[in-house]
């Protein structure tokens, strides 16, 4: 598992990035967005730093990220694992790409059915890019 820490995960992997996130105007999306996500295309780990995004019922629904890579095609995003939002507030979330990542580009968040998906129908609540 990563640190959770977003100054050590920086300070030990000088190839990650980290971006802010915007939300989108989808219904989940509450309040002010803030928070960054942070990845390592070294090790294919990351963290997400989210405030904003409303709580789910993990049986109804799920929280999924998307990593745009340069070099892959930008219909099929490498699948960054499904997630929850327990409580309202800050959440920070390590994540671990399910297929190497060369060249990040954008994340976003999802809202899919319990367990996500293979493609998404992009329904997107956050994004984040450089």
């Amino acid at each position: 598992e990563p640190s959770i820490d977003p100054v050590r995960f920086i300070a030990s992997r000088p190839r990650a990035v980290h971006w802010p996130w915007a939300g989108t105007q989808d219904a989940h999306v509450v309040g002010a967005v803030r928070g960054e996500a942070y990845f390592d295309p070294e090790t294919d780990e990351g963290i997400l730093e989210i405030e904003g995004l409303a709580p789910n019922a993990p049986t109804i629904e799920q929280y999924q990220l998307w990593i745009f890579d340069r070099e892959r095609d930008e219909r099929y995003p490498v699948d960054g694992g499904v997630f929850d939002v327990r409580q309202t507030g800050k959440v920070v979330i390590p994540v671990r790409a399910r297929l190497g990542v060369a060249q990040p580009v954008m994340f976003a968040v999802t809202v899919e059915r319990p367990g996500g998906a293979v493609v998404s129908d992009r329904r997107i609540a956050l994004v984040a890019r450089p």
